[in-house]
């Protein structure tokens, strides 16, 4: 399994396997594997449409979106959107889909609702993995090739601020007020906390080695993250950004999916 995601309830999670480019669904109430959706090839990042009626699939090997239709269980299309996507985020009102193509140095716009590719737009630096804020207006995108993330306005298109962090290809969640962005960085030991305006970093946490996926809970108080090298999910409270405590998992945790904020 690679990528994670959940419907905002926690009730369904769907998990991409990139060795048999497969997406399996499971029950989030009991683990049960309920479902298996056969996708393009080398399927990476995968995410729930909010209204939880489809599920958009990065298919890195294929240079193409695969779209789930949940309601009904089976492969609805597949989108060809450029080289090497690697994930996807949606805006709050489930219109559009943005997925980083790291094999062109670009993102790439889908009509979530017709299924279409609208266009593309430039972010250099390998953008990897990505996020919204709540109001739909800035995207996050993770760099690899710069370590840092780019903050893009959504109106114009246009790169606004690029903010130095860890090491690695990186995990990245905006807190569900706005404010905060926690990003993470495989090759490296901490979280870097930062401040959504002005853009600003306001602490590293160290974590362990090699951190990776993070989520935030509902309300923003909790942040979980998979440190891939300890075999554990790191608790962080938000407010004094400290650990509180962990969880053991099975082998190298790489990806989170939160009730409420999947």
């Amino acid at each position: 399994m690679t990528y994670v995601s959940s419907t905002k309830n926690g009730l369904l999670v769907l998990a991409s396997s990139s060795a048999t480019d497969t997406v399996f669904a499971f029950n989030g109430e009991t683990g049960e594997s309920i479902d298996a959706f056969q996708v393009g090839n080398t399927p990476k990042g995968v995410a729930i449409r909010p209204d939880g009626n489809f599920a958009f699939v990065a298919n890195e090997g294929s240079d193409s979106v695969s779209v789930i239709n949940l309601i009904l269980g089976k492969i609805h299309s597949e989108i060809p959107v450029g080289k090497t996507p690697h994930n996807i985020i949606f805006n709050p009102s489930n219109e559009l889909a943005f997925v980083t193509l790291q094999g062109e140095d670009k993102i790439a716009i889908i009509d979530a609702k017709k299924f279409e590719l609208i266009s593309t737009f430039t972010v250099k630096g390998l953008p990897h993995n990505l996020d919204i804020s709540p109001d739909g207006k800035f995207l996050y995108v993770t760099r690899i090739a710069t370590n840092d993330i780019a903050v893009i306005d959504l109106e114009n298109q246009q790169i606004i601020a690029e903010i130095p962090v860890s090491m690695g290809h990186h995990g990245i969640d905006v807190s569900p007020d706005g404010k905060r962005v926690y990003v993470s960085g495989i090759a490296d030991d901490v979280i870097t906390v930062i401040d959504a305006q002005p853009f600003t970093v306001i602490d590293q946490i160290k974590v362990g080695n090699g951190p990776h996926g993070l989520r935030t809970s509902y309300d923003g108080s909790i942040l979980y993250v998979a440190v891939t090298q300890t075999n554990e999910i790191v608790k962080i409270d938000t407010e004094t950004l400290e650990i509180i405590n962990s969880i053991k998992t099975g082998n190298a945790p790489f990806w989170i999916a939160i009730s409420g904020n999947p």
